[in-house]
């Protein structure tokens, strides 16, 4: 499989799970600290840590330590225009 195969179905892949589509749509909304999530999405830290590094190894988020907090975001103006389209920022919350 060529890297460019491999790079997509990481990308589609890390899209494919409720909580990780849980944080797409609230950094939809605006960026994050990665503490933030946890009543977001009714997991726990551990949890959330995996998705998103799962997102940001996918291009998807980027982070950006300030002070102690790391904070995230989406990666790009045209994936977040890309995200809203396809209706991500309209689903319900979890809790």
């Amino acid at each position: 499989m060529s890297n460019m195969v491999e790079e997509k179905v990481k990308f589609f892949k890390a899209l494919g799970n409720e909580t990780r589509l849980r944080i797409v749509k609230y950094l939809l909304e605006n960026e994050r600290c990665a503490c933030e999530f946890e009543s977001m999405v009714d997991r726990d830290q551990t949890t959330i840590s995996r998705h998103l590094k799962v997102l940001t190894e996918a291009g998807i988020l980027e982070k950006e330590r300030d002070g102690k907090n790391v904070v995230y975001k989406i990666e790009d103006k045209n994936l977040k225009d890309t995200f809203q389209e396809l209706g991500i920022d309209e689903i319900e919350p979890c809790c």
